[in-house]
């Protein structure tokens, strides 16, 4: 349903460090791309329209292109935004969660014969 080539072209020739403005090129594909397949679905695909949706955070600018970008990052890509982390907040408060290893108690009980 989306067109991955163009973010992607656009992704690659920037630079490694993206900048708001880079930001805001790559959110203006997408947006276009998923106009687009809203019109011709007769629907709005906000939250469905790619597999990055599944982690958008709409508290940031350009919520798709962060979105998008951290997909990449996940799958390898070498880049950063500036300001913005790689993680989504959620992402950042699993990391900061300590669990315990479970630990298991052995009694030993002495039997008299």
């Amino acid at each position: 349903m989306w067109n991955e080539e163009g973010p992607l072209k656009l992704l690659q020739n920037m630079p490694h460090v993206l900048s708001a403005e880079n930001l805001a090129q790559i959110q203006q594909v997408i947006d276009n791309d998923k106009f687009l397949n809203s019109k011709r679905l007769r629907g709005d695909l906000c939250g469905r329209y790619a597999p990055f949706c599944k982690s958008c955070d709409k508290t940031v600018p350009k919520p798709c292109a962060v979105a998008y970008v951290r997909m990449k990052i996940k799958e390898g890509m070498e880049v950063q935004m500036e300001d913005i982390p790689a993680e989504t907040p959620e992402e950042i408060a699993e990391e900061k969660t300590v669990k315990k290893p479970s630990q298991k108690i052995r009694i030993a009980i002495a039997r008299k014969k």
